[in-house]
């Protein structure tokens, strides 16, 4: 008994080829990454405190802490 010829087109060879080409790419890319630690590390210098970058909403905000100050204080000043 002789093996069957194979006269049919295998239908995964060009899937075959593309993911031959993907993988390729994907390990040439990782190689050009920085480590996770450095861009982690960048991150952490670019955040900063509490940012308002709205000067309305700053006065607005600095305007109800006074109130609300004024209002904690003020039997204390009327008292004396």
């Amino acid at each position: 008994m002789s093996e069957p010829q194979r006269d049919y087109k295998d239908q995964a060879e060009p899937l075959r080829k593309h993911m031959s080409r993907v993988e390729s790419r994907t390990e040439r890319k990782e190689g050009d990454l920085p480590s996770r630690k450095d861009i982690h590390r960048h991150r952490k210098k670019k955040k900063r405190g509490i940012q308002m970058t709205f000067p309305l909403v700053r006065l607005l905000l600095m305007t109800f802490i006074l109130i609300v100050l004024l209002l904690i204080f003020s039997p204390y000043w009327l008292n004396l």
